[in-house]
């Protein structure tokens, strides 16, 4: 019982910590202001180009991710917002988070239970959470 509790506050703490980070990531934006400022509209060179269809093929709709979260169509956060890249960083990437969903139809992309669109393997974004078995 204790082991179920624990994961349960876990999963619970991951998913809170996850939040804030994609809460103030969103706050952090060059949005507004008074225009009196230099502003930069190009993203890193890292990071990945916004794709024009950030819909997944339907057996990653609400496929449950590494660490048994279920994805959510309606929950997730744009690629910009959690400044993903295509490239891992400082040896984590997508295929080692607890949010990522691995690929079902062969073709080298999967998913994340919290990032719309489909997901390189070895991509990476603030969101990143070391899945544990």
């Amino acid at each position: 019982m204790a082991d179920g509790n624990g994961n349960s506050r876990r999963r619970f703490l991951q998913l809170t910590g996850t939040t804030a980070v994609v809460g103030l990531a969103g706050c952090s934006g060059n949005g507004g202001g008074d225009g009196g400022g230099e502003e930069t509209t190009e993203a890193p060179t890292t990071t990945a180009p916004p794709s024009d269809d950030d819909t997944v093929p339907e057996q990653y709709a609400t496929a449950t991710s590494l660490g048994g979260q279920e994805r959510d169509p309606d929950s997730l956060s744009a690629k910009s917002d959690v400044q993903y890249q295509e490239e891992p960083k400082e040896g984590q990437q997508c295929s080692g988070c607890t949010f990522y969903i691995e690929d079902k139809n062969d073709d080298g992309l999967g998913a994340c239970a919290i990032v719309e669109g489909t997901i390189d393997p070895e991509a990476w974004c603030i969101s990143y959470a070391p899945y544990q078995e």
